[in-house]
Parts: C-alpha cells; sequence; structure tokens
C-alpha cells in the first residue's frame, strides 16, 4: 500500500546501496493493537539503515518490496512469513510463521561500486 507516491522515475536495481527508513510490526500487533509498537525501527533509532539490493543483507520480502520503491516512496509493506522469518520465526521477537507489516521510506540508492 502507497502511503507517499515516489519520483516514479527513479527504481534500485540489484547491488545497488540502499538507504531506508523503516518500521517493522507483527500483523498480529499493527491489526489487534490499540498502539501497535513496532518491534524493530530505524526511525526509532534515529537512524537511516543501509543494505545492499537483492544481496540477502535484509528478509526477502524487504528486498523485493523495496526494489519496487521509486526514489522518495513511502509504502506498507506486508510479509507473509515465508518471506520474512519463516516458520521457527525470530523467537522471542517474531513469533512462529509471524506474517510481518513493514513500513518503508526509500530516502534515497547509489549504485554498487
Amino acid at each position: 500500500k502507497t502511503i507517499k507516491a515516489g519520483d516514479i522515475i527513479n527504481y534500485p536495481q540489484k547491488g545497488d546501496r540502499c538507504t531506508i527508513h523503516y518500521e517493522a510490526y507483527t500483523e498480529e500487533d499493527m491489526y489487534n493493537s490499540e498502539n501497535p509498537t513496532p518491534f524493530d525501527s530505524s526511525r526509532k533509532r534515529g537512524q537511516v539503515f543501509h543494505f545492499r539490493l537483492g544481496e540477502n543483507q535484509v528478509i526477502e520480502g524487504l528486498d523485493v518490496a523495496v526494489s519496487k520503491m521509486s526514489l522518495g516512496e513511502e509504502v506498507e509493506a506486508t510479509i507473509p512469513f515465508p518471506y520474512a522469518y519463516g516458520v521457527a520465526g525470530y523467537p522471542p521477537i517474531v513469533p512462529p510463521r509471524a506474517t510481518l507489516i513493514f513500513r518503508v521510506e526509500l530516502i534515497q540508492f547509489s549504485p554498487s561500486a
């Protein structure tokens, strides 16, 4: 789901160094809580997050979501458990078979050097 449109021109490619802000929630917390709290958040830390797109540095669902975003875009991505932390989850933070909701902003990206 788009929260804020990007420039619709510039899209990151595999290997690009992406800079994002994100907030990560379990689907259960996001939709069954009056005041959902992210289990991880670059915004809460006050520090952007960098990773190389398509190089297994983040969960697969986040790689896929960012690869479809244009510069400046903000989205809310629903990531099913097979593309997140799988059947096992990431105890004690993410329960088994948890669908995740990521709110992501693509701040910038640059080609790999």
